[in-house]
């Protein structure tokens, strides 16, 4: 009997995990508290559960990139002003080591005096900025060896700075989407280099999986004549023990400025935008999920609306996703959705309060 009942529940257990995964798209999503500052092209970080959106792009006739910096507490669903990096920029990358957010590279857009409309001053930065949250305060760090907007994750304590772009370098007919990948080790406020991509690109998502850094798409070099392209759908792994970089095939769609989240070794790759000739241009609502161990692509529900240059994180099985641009509109967003993965994050606090669901559905399986 007691058998009886323990599998009872676990078909029960799995019918509802199974209904969350396939429920309509409207009903897998859900708005939240809209960002104080509508923004596109920025960084986000967890630090104690908090999570922080900092700097980025706006739409305005002034300057552009910005140095704000917001904190959102996912179990109040409310927003608090912190202290603006030094340093205004979008394209900004950010990665936390030892509960310490450090701002990495980006681009500077100043407004061009005397000029009417949308006429900017755009400079790649190397520039590095470490932010506490215990003080609310940034310091200066050692700077990027190659000033660029990048992305950056975090393996063994060591912060990975991933291609990017340096329109620097267009001026002097260099390639200005680069295949560098450069390694900053906060313990001694030192970088050093690490093998090169096989594939130069721009506006890539990145995830860490396994001890392994997943980049997927972008946009690549050589640039095509009189086009924004070509943009990619490759995906290539690096692994940090052996400074090696592999193949390991396609996204579903070539795309770039979207976003990718690890969860219970998948990746959750959503939204992005694709531009070919003429009037081909657009914006993904997609949510494509990589399976690293089989090299799977899956498909979940769509966003309820395409988007690019958000951002993206995971707290507990959902993924809330910031701001961003929508085709057709020049304005950046203001808006927080959560797509709840019905995913049992594997990481999650023992005390959480899934886990205490689950323990009381054994008991009364247990007929206790």
């Amino acid at each position: 009997m007691k058998m009886r009942w323990t599998l009872g529940i676990l078909i029960l257990w799995a019918l509802l995990v199974t209904n969350v995964a396939n429920l309509p798209a409207e009903e897998n999503w859900e708005r939240k508290a809209d960002l104080p500052t509508a923004r596109s092209d920025f960084a986000t970080c967890i630090v104690n559960g908090k999570i922080y959106a900092i700097g980025g792009e706006i739409d305005r006739f002034g300057d552009v990139s910005i140095a704000t910096v917001e904190m959102y507490d996912p179990k109040t669903d409310t927003w608090h002003r912190k202290a603006d990096m030094p340093t205004a920029r979008s394209d900004v990358s950010a990665s936390v080591v030892n509960g310490k957010i450090y701002a990495i590279g980006g681009t500077e857009k100043k407004k061009i005096k005397g000029h009417i409309g949308h006429s900017w001053q755009i400079k790649e930065l190397p520039t590095v900025e470490m932010y506490d949250p215990a003080t609310d305060t940034w310091i200066q760090k050692a700077d990027m060896p190659t000033p660029r907007s990048t992305r950056t994750c975090v393996v063994n304590g060591k912060i990975y700075a991933i291609g990017g772009t340096a329109l620097n370098n267009r001026w002097q007919n260099k390639p200005w989407r680069l295949d560098t990948v450069e390694v900053y080790d906060p313990a001694t406020d030192t970088w050093a280099k690490a093998k090169k991509m096989n594939h130069a690109r721009s506006g890539p998502a990145i995830s860490v999986v396994g001890g392994k850094i997943y980049v997927m798409g972008g946009t690549g070099w050589p640039q095509i004549p009189f086009h924004p392209g070509p943009f990619l759908s490759s995906v290539e792994a690096f692994n940090p023990k052996t400074n090696q970089w592999r193949e390991i095939g396609e996204m579903p769609e070539a795309k770039s400025s979207h976003t990718a989240s690890a969860l219970n070794g998948k990746i959750y790759v959503i939204g992005g935008f694709f531009r070919g000739d003429g009037r081909d241009f657009r914006y993904f609502s997609t949510i494509d999920i990589y399976h690293p161990e089989t090299g799977r692509w899956t498909q979940e529900p769509d966003m309820p609306v395409g988007k690019s240059g958000h951002a993206a994180e995971v707290v507990k099985g959902k993924i809330y996703v910031f701001g961003g641009r929508v085709e057709g509109a020049e304005e950046t967003l203001l808006t927080v959705e959560v797509y709840d993965t019905g995913e049992f994050p594997q990481s999650v606090d023992p005390t959480d309060k899934l886990v205490k669901t689950w323990g009381s559905l054994k008991k009364i399986g247990e007929g206790k």
